[in-house]
């Protein structure tokens, strides 16, 4: 009595991904400069859905009004999912003489899908914004051979134990800067729709998404533009339909080379990531049934860490001796 199957096409493939550029580059006195338009495609793509649930409608839910009564569940693998995407990317870069070099690198991107959406069986080809697509994202990156010590502009003729301390150290920056992701509000409590539903995607009303000045941690959207479906639907709000917090981190290593002989070298790096500790925030409290909702309570961490580091400030230091 609680059977769940899952089927497949008697016929699938893994769809098809058509990709296109089109680059522009142009160096003007020491700077490189690159503009580029990268986009896809993405058509027959697989993906899994719910289908044994009954129409929405204002009549009660029972078991006898599912599309295959003697089971509970049926998920059912489809293959006609779509994703388009759209970038244009904006790249400088610069090098002065041997001590500064100078990367900056723009992006401003859409990834959107057509099967995020899944709730009801009978109608789901929305498009929606892709989970992790940020719609703006910049990274800035600076090395610096610092001019102090032999051979350098500042102080060549320095003593040994001055150009020891002072000499051949190297510095590099790295920024990035992300826009908020996507989220999507929810409901929970209820079954509007009469299938078995409880809880899920909510009814639209307005917007939502605050603009810079109007959002706090207290206060990210406005939860009065979202309501739970009327009887008988699902909620018009769709997936990924507002955006989380985004953040801006900077990184710092500082390095230098010891020459202790002809064949030994030492070596001294510290780094410091996230060096202004900067949070970087989960998304609020979606959820327009729980009290708090539109609130920032925590902050990303654990497995949620992108390789970016957006973890609390980190020092360290490696000394290594190569031969």
């Amino acid at each position: 009595p609680s059977q769940s199957v899952v089927g497949f096409p008697m016929q699938t493939d893994n769809g098809t991904i058509h990709q296109f550029n089109l680059t522009l580059e142009q160096q003007v006195g020491d700077l490189g400069l690159r503009l580029s338009y990268i986009g896809s495609r993405s058509r027959g793509l697989n993906y899994y859905m719910s289908i044994n649930k009954p129409q929405p409608s204002l009549i009660p839910f029972t078991q006898a009004r599912r599309p295959y009564p003697q089971f509970i569940g049926v998920t059912m693998a489809q293959n006609d999912g779509r994703s388009n995407y759209n970038s244009l990317q904006f790249e400088v870069q610069r090098k002065v003489g041997s001590i500064i070099t100078f990367d900056a690198h723009y992006t401003l991107q859409s990834q959107m899908s057509d099967f995020l959406n899944l709730e009801n069986p009978y109608d789901h080809h929305f498009w929606n914004r892709d989970t992790y697509s940020a719609h703006h994202r910049a990274v800035f990156n600076t090395m610096i051979d610092l001019p102090f010590g032999k051979g350098r502009r500042f102080l060549t003729n320095a003593p040994g134990l001055v150009d020891a301390a002072i000499g051949g150290w190297k510095l590099t920056t790295i920024t990035f800067y992300t826009s908020g992701q996507y989220y999507s509000p929810s409901f929970s409590g209820s079954d509007p729709s009469n299938t078995n539903t409880v809880g899920g995607i909510p009814d639209r009303i307005c917007d939502g998404n605050l603009s810079s000045s109007q959002r706090s941690l207290y206060r990210w959207f406005a939860p009065e533009c979202f309501a739970v479906p009327a009887p008988g639907h699902f909620g018009n709000a769709g997936v990924n339909s507002l955006i989380r917090p985004g953040y801006l981190l900077h990184h710092l290593t500082i390095a230098k080379e010891f020459k202790l002989s002809e064949r030994f070298r030492l070596e001294y790096v510290a780094s410091a990531s996230n060096v202004f500790n900067h949070p970087t925030f989960n998304p609020p409290i979606s959820n327009i049934s729980v009290p708090g909702t539109g609130q920032i309570t925590s902050i990303l961490a654990g497995a949620d860490l992108s390789i970016e580091g957006t973890r609390a400030r980190e020092i360290g230091m490696t000394l290594r001796l190569r031969w």
